[in-house]
């Protein structure tokens, strides 16, 4: 998630236009309702659903693989992130340098807490660390991450619970970075959804390509992946979720969507 570096206008622009090529021909096959298809027919696809691990990783597509939650489960109350831990089978749990959903929690500490901690990536680290303890898993490690924005244009909303987002995956599949929401792995699908859209709003914004993601024009791609034998996780289901989200960035996210191949 976000930080408060400030951002190379030419390198966020670079960053852009590398990925162009890619998301016109996306565009174009959304418009036709032949992206799911072309995605699920990708050559390697089934590699991108093998976990190399399952430890928690913010959302962050600068924090890729394993399974993923904004924070990871800061935002959430204390008793559905150990939840989700729990549901996940999580073997680990990461905090990363300039986590956005760490400093969301760091300003609503008490200030005496503030001055303790000093910063949002100590604080983002000491509840990494304490709710890994209270959830029996390691916690392994604060992961420094680059750039110092968002350069996905695109989040993964998995209804599979194994859609691994390595950059060396993506990149032998032919797929951009992303975002993850690790759908599969909340109790409740609001959780979700608010995670669906500060990947959106970050995209859209100050931490991400700001002006360049346009309406009908550059759109930022919500991806659903809907779970091949699950009625819970479908992808009629949470596509409904997913465009839901969408509604409330006018234009500026597009929904699309196919179906794990297992």
């Amino acid at each position: 998630m976000g930080d408060e570096h400030v951002h190379d206008a030419h390198a966020i622009l670079e960053h852009f236009k590398i990925q162009e090529g890619i998301f016109s021909d996306f565009y174009k096959m959304h418009e036709r309702e032949t992206l799911g298809a072309f995605i699920e027919s990708l050559n390697g696809i089934k590699t991108l659903f093998e976990l190399a691990d399952r430890r928690f990783r913010c959302i962050n597509e600068r924090t890729p693989g394993g399974l993923h939650a904004a924070g990871p489960v800061i935002l959430m109350d204390e008793e559905k992130g150990l939840k989700m831990l729990e549901k996940a089978r999580a073997d680990g749990i990461y905090s990363h340098a300039g986590c956005g959903a760490a400093g969301l929690a760091f300003a609503k500490l008490s200030e005496a807490d503030r001055r303790f901690f000093v910063n949002s990536d100590n604080y983002g680290a000491f509840y990494a660390k304490a709710i890994a303890k209270k959830a029996g898993i390691p916690y392994k490690g604060h992961l420094q991450v680059e750039p110092h924005f968002h350069v996905a244009r695109m989040a993964i909303y998995d209804g599979s619970g194994c859609f691994d987002n390595s950059i060396a995956k993506l990149k032998v599949v032919g797929l951009p970075p992303a975002f993850v929401i690790s759908r599969r792995y909340h109790s409740e699908s609001e959780n979700a959804m608010i995670e669906a859209s500060i990947a959106a709003t970050i995209a859209t914004g100050d931490h991400g390509f700001g002006g360049l993601i346009k309406a009908d024009k550059t759109p930022f791609v919500l991806l659903v992946i809907g779970g091949r034998y699950s009625k819970e996780f479908s992808l009629s289901k949470l596509m409904t979720e997913a465009e839901e989200v969408a509604k409330g960035f006018k234009g500026k996210v597009i929904v699309d969507g196919f179906v794990a191949p297992f």
